[in-house]
């Protein structure tokens, strides 16, 4: 079932998060019950032939098929979900180093400006003293 997932030529490869979700899933998958069992009790009162009549009706074959591709659909939806996720934890990432990088940029602005002033009032004050000799 997962394997018949493909990613698309061009897209990135999977993250470990996608991956960890489809090994998880498949894990799942097997650990669900195989159907239901007679217990031993109840084998005594079960006749084969009374309940055949009910058995392989063209109905229970489109419930499979349904069932089957609605837990495809699931894990699917899951795993774009978590793609989803793992995209957005990456793009608040990048807009809060951004944001760093701007209000660094902007302290250094401010400290060179606090240096040109500092220097300007040096040059002033060395010009007024050469100016008095």
């Amino acid at each position: 079932m997962l394997e018949d997932l493909a990613v698309p030529v061009g897209s990135p490869p999977p993250s470990g998060s996608l991956s960890s979700l489809q090994g998880v899933s498949s894990s799942l998958q097997a650990l669900r019950p195989q159907g239901p069992s007679i217990t031993p009790s109840l084998a005594n009162h079960y006749r084969d032939d009374l309940v055949n009549h009910v058995r392989g009706w063209p109905a229970e074959i489109l419930e499979k098929q349904a069932e089957k591709l609605a837990q495809e659909a699931h894990i699917m939806g899951s795993i774009q979900c978590a793609k989803v996720s793992a995209e957005l934890k990456s793009a608040r990432s990048i807009v809060r180093l951004t944001e760093i990088q701007a209000t660094l940029q902007e302290q250094r602005i401010l400290f060179l400006r606090h240096q040109i002033k500092t220097l300007e009032e040096m040059k002033s004050q060395n010009s007024f003293m050469s100016d008095d000799s």
